[in-house]
């Protein structure tokens, strides 16, 4: 059971009324939640809106445009390539702009403006490199008097770069579009990475985390809005709470100017190790983030002679998986993917090291309010997040000074329990930038399960 002194909320209408627009919203790709929306904005060009001390110029043309017959795919794209030496350029730094339309699959152009920037960034073995994010403001409102920037992370979790968020949204085919949009509406200005960069490193936490911090930064540095200055909320559920996590904990250390005012993470993967545990058997709908994690993590990682490891099946599953989507990801156990000696991830020394790094917490504390959710559809968690360890990823906060609202959404399942959790989180982060008084749920959040490194075995 989950404490029960910890915020819960139950899977009734009573305990949340999503609206119509939400619910129209929320699509869920088999995966790691990928719900609804999509959106554009900022200004046309380099300089027009934005800052052109800023953005470099590159051996193409600093701006480019969309083909008329639609987007290219990231890896045809010129856009996304980048030959010159980043060896001076800090993190952050822009490197190309152009703008975009942004809307829905077989509809009208989303009525915002959009964006992209390529700009650089810092992988996984901390090596710099460059990936896309798209900056999303209101098309016919006023500009405000100072700019609140969202830093939305979408479960996008991909193998291949026809998943990429600076892509789908241009197709129309990014599920959170409208979840985004309501952002704009609002008024905000938001910014959305291609943060599993382009590697699609899936799972790899820092390099993740990296790419969103580099992604407020450079939308600021465009926007002309002064770094120290201008109020930054992050949010994410499901594969998006990994960036938005990773990104707050890297924050105080990697990005230490930005002012994050609130951070929402839901339907968080704390510990890697609890989690494939969780889904390791033929009755989980959840069985194919195995050899997609593998993929992802070899990939910002590297895993020495992966090969060595794997079953004839899964070595089929894991290059079959190299290029897809979430939704058509590969799903074996561990029992049909590794050979019988390597079953137990836990004594191979390679794999135990990398998991044992992406274990959540142990790579900073984020200094802003957190917003923290899961669902509890079963004695576990949510079907695939481990509600207890989500738990104790709040509480650890709690004991390192970090306020923080955890809830249990009691009854519902990882893809029901995103709707009530995006919905909160945009009130969240409202209210941390309007400054108004945040409910600190510490004194009620108890330990969880331990999220400690499993020890490394001998080789």
């Amino acid at each position: 059971m989950v404490n029960r002194s910890a915020r819960v909320i139950r899977g009734s209408r009573r305990a949340w009324r999503p609206t119509a627009r939400t619910v129209v919203g929320f699509i869920a790709v088999a995966g790691l939640v990928v719900l609804a929306a999509a959106c554009s904005g900022g200004p046309s060009s380099t300089g027009s809106g934005g800052s052109p001390a800023a953005t470099r110029s590159a051996t193409s043309p600093s701006a480019a445009a969309i083909p008329a017959a639609g987007p290219l795919l990231p890896t045809a794209d010129p856009f996304y390539r980048w030959s010159g030496s980043l060896a001076r350029d800090v993190p952050g730094t822009v490197l190309r702009t152009r703008t975009v339309t942004v809307g829905e699959a077989g509809g009208p152009a989303t009525p915002v403006r959009a964006v992209q920037l390529l700009y650089v960034t810092t992988d996984q073995l901390g090596r710099r490199t460059v990936t896309v994010a798209t900056v999303l403001r209101p098309l016919d409102r006023a500009e405000p008097a100072a700019t609140r920037l969202v830093s939305y992370q979408p479960a996008y979790d991909a193998l291949g770069a026809q998943c990429d968020p600076s892509y789908t949204l241009q197709t129309g085919a990014l599920t959170e579009l409208p979840l985004i949009l309501r952002y704009v509406a609002a008024g905000d200005t938001v910014v959305t990475a291609d943060y599993e960069g382009e590697d699609l490193a899936y799972g790899a936490g820092q390099q993740s985390g990296h790419e969103t911090l580099d992604a407020i930064r450079a939308a600021e540095k465009w926007l002309g809005a002064p770094e120290a200055f201008t109020p930054v909320g992050m949010v994410g559920y499901s594969g998006g709470s990994i960036a938005t996590d990773f990104a707050a904990e890297l924050a105080p250390t990697y990005a230490p100017r930005l002012d994050i005012v609130g951070v929402a993470a839901g339907g968080v993967p704390v510990d890697p190790f609890h989690n494939l545990a969780y889904i390791d058997h033929p009755g989980s709908s959840w069985t194919g983030e195995i050899p997609a994690l593998l993929v992802g993590l070899n990939r910002g990682f590297g895993i020495p002679g992966l090969r060595q490891y794997l079953t004839p099946r899964g070595i089929a599953a894991v290059s079959a998986d190299q290029t897809r989507c979430i939704s058509d990801f590969i799903g074996l156990t561990t029992g049909q993917l590794f050979k019988p000696p390597y079953r137990d991830i836990t004594r191979v020394p390679v794999l135990v090291r990398i998991l044992d790094h992406v274990i959540m917490s142990g790579t900073g504390t984020p200094r802003a309010p957190l917003f923290i959710g899961v669902g509890l559809s079963d004695p576990t968690g949510d079907g695939v997040m481990v509600a207890k360890d989500v738990q104790e990823l709040a509480y650890t906060y709690c004991q390192r000074g970090v306020p923080v609202d955890f809830h249990v959404y009691r009854g519902l399942s990882h893809i029901h329990a995103g709707l009530p959790f995006l919905e909160q989180a945009q009130a969240f982060l409202t209210q941390r930038f309007e400054k108004r008084p945040f409910h600190n749920g510490c004194s009620g959040i108890s330990p969880g399960n331990s999220i400690a490194p499993v020890p490394v075995p001998a080789s």
